[in-house]
């Protein structure tokens, strides 16, 4: 697995098998953040849940960064408005070296069963795309192949396109990581789907996540 494009997305499984790339992991405690870097919330001021943390690989470029964790605030029932990737209720942290160490952590509102990730083989979405124009695949069957948990790629919104902006005015941010509620029953409305970008335009290296909810 070495081709690595906007257009190329790897789809996510549980229970790698003896020879897998394990690529991360959704759930449970994050590996190498320490209590006083756990990420709050900025409106409530609550601890957030931590979500998922994703490898730097040939699965996913995170420019100098080896690491990728998501949290978001659970503490209020949404009223944080954490589906928002401006709001401050959820984060995208971006490490720059490895530390597989198991600090401790504040309290959370909710630990979710750890589960580890690996991925299947690379996906040209761009020749899925092209099998709609010219081929007559409908667009909906397309997308159904893609409406699951993946790295890169193109988003599949349920509600229309929301892709975040660089703060630089250089253009969109790029889809690093795309979640539904069938792997990890995340506190997301049920068939609703969370979506991580990373600024490709930042030196510093930026996240940001949003979701959309379920009809």
């Amino acid at each position: 697995m070495t081709t690595r494009s906007a257009w190329v997305s790897y789809r996510l499984k549980t229970k790698p098998q003896p020879g897998d790339p394990v690529v991360g992991s959704f759930g449970g405690h994050p590996r190498g953040v320490r209590a006083n870097q756990w990420p709050r919330c900025a409106v409530c001021g609550n601890p957030m849940c931590h979500m998922a943390q994703i490898m730097a690989g040939p699965w996913l470029d995170l420019g100098g960064a080896t690491r990728m964790s998501v949290f978001i605030c659970h503490a209020t029932g949404g009223r944080c408005e954490d589906w928002d990737p401006w709001k401050g209720a959820n984060r995208v942290v971006l490490h720059p070296t490895d530390d597989d160490s198991l600090y401790d952590g504040p309290p959370t509102v909710r630990v979710y069963r750890r589960k580890l990730l690996t991925v299947e083989q690379p996906l040209d979405e761009l020749a899925l795309m092209r099998r709609v124009k010219h081929e007559g695949l409908a667009m909906s069957d397309a997308l159904d192949e893609l409406r699951h948990d993946k790295i890169g790629g193109g988003a599949v919104w349920l509600h229309g396109d929301q892709t975040p902006q660089s703060p630089t005015g250089q253009g969109p941010m790029r889809l690093a990581l795309q979640m539904t509620t069938n792997l990890v029953s995340f506190d997301i409305t049920p068939g609703g789907m969370a979506y991580v970008f990373v600024d490709p335009f930042a030196n510093d290296g930026v996240g940001r996540l949003l979701w959309q909810g379920g009809s």
